[in-house]
């Protein structure tokens, strides 16, 4: 896996303001972040009122897979994380929403759901989920990391990982791990976060970022192209801060 980050020696967290009535919020805030068990994370941080987030699927743009590079190029997204697994044909495994639109069913797994309505986002565990109006976005993947703020227990593995969590009814995180890191010490540092709910994204060599913005460039290519996709479209402008550490035990 190939991870760049330009300017090179310069960049280290990227975040894009938008006004909130006399003050301002952070639309979306990238950081590379240190792991309480040695390695970084590559952190994106997105307040839903002023970013909007979609599914893409690369077959609405041609394709049977892409890089998230080759997605964001082709939809002009600020920024793309890999999505949920796929199938050796490529097709994606499990509930799959996208814009509204259910394109695969729920399958009966050990896994969870996210989930996006005009309430927020929410993640469950699959037998806690409810077809329901009004769902814009959803997907099933898994396994789940937090659950109401816990980590939980998982199977001792070590894998280069994408996690996604609800921090709360309006901010999501991602992270991205381009080196190999345990279930368990990553569980336990997004309930640090404050994540809420957590759940694993695909991973291995599917997981993989790409952001620009601003003259920013954050590239962390994967060995596969993917068929599903996390697009993030940010408004605002960007600001460089300093580094940050993990902050947790």
């Amino acid at each position: 896996m190939r991870t760049r980050i330009a300017p090179l020696g310069a960049l280290v967290l990227l975040a894009l303001q938008a006004q909130a009535g006399s003050g301002e919020r952070v639309g979306l805030r990238y950081e590379y972040s240190a792991l309480p068990s040695g390695g970084s994370a590559h952190l994106l941080t997105v307040d839903l009122r002023d970013v909007e987030m979609r599914l893409l699927d690369a077959r609405d743009l041609g394709a049977t897979a892409l890089t998230a590079r080759e997605f964001q190029a082709r939809t002009g997204a600020t920024a793309v994380v890999n999505g949920p697994f796929f199938d050796l044909d490529g097709s994606p495994m499990g509930l799959l929403v996208v814009d509204g639109e259910k394109r695969e069913s729920l399958r009966p797994v050990d896994w969870g759901v996210f989930a996006l309505d005009a309430a927020g986002p929410s993640i469950v565990h699959t037998r806690d989920w409810a077809q329901r109006e009004g769902v814009k976005q959803a997907f099933q993947v898994g396994p789940r990391l937090v659950a109401e703020g816990e980590p939980l227990a998982l199977k001792k593995q070590s894998a280069r990982r994408t996690t996604l969590c609800v921090l709360d009814g309006r901010r999501l995180q991602v992270a991205v791990v381009d080196q190999q890191v345990e279930a368990n010490r990553l569980a336990s540092f997004l309930s640090a976060q404050g994540c809420i709910d957590a759940l694993a994204l695909d991973g291995g060599g599917s997981s993989q970022l790409y952001l620009e913005r601003a003259g920013v460039e954050v590239d962390v290519a994967g060995d596969d192209p993917i068929p599903v996709a996390l697009g993030f479209f940010a408004r605002g402008t960007a600001e460089i801060r300093g580094r940050r550490g993990c902050g947790c035990s």
